[in-house]
């Protein structure tokens, strides 16, 4: 969190009141520097997670949301944990 807030500039407690909800996310430059930190989330994509944040995910769900966002080199890392989990 603090490697975030220095990245967009604002504190490590302001990037965890924000990804818990507890605080509104920004707008403007600031929203596109936070999403640019967080893997290049576009806008739109950004405010339908949130709007469906509520919604609980299953472990399952999460981890395909995981995969479909990692670069290949972490996809191959995942399923190598997952073969060793699985043998």
């Amino acid at each position: 969190m603090r490697k975030a807030g220095d990245l967009v500039g604002v504190s490590d407690s302001t990037i965890a009141h924000v990804e818990n909800g507890r605080m509104n996310p920004p707008t403007g430059k600031r929203l596109a520097d936070f999403l640019k930190i967080y893997g290049d989330i576009k806008e739109k994509s950004f405010y339908e997670r949130v709007r469906r944040f509520e919604e609980k995910q299953t472990p399952k769900d999460e981890l395909l949301e995981f995969v479909k966002r990692a670069n290949p080199s972490k996809v191959k890392i995942l399923l190598d944990v997952a073969r060793g989990l699985m043998s």
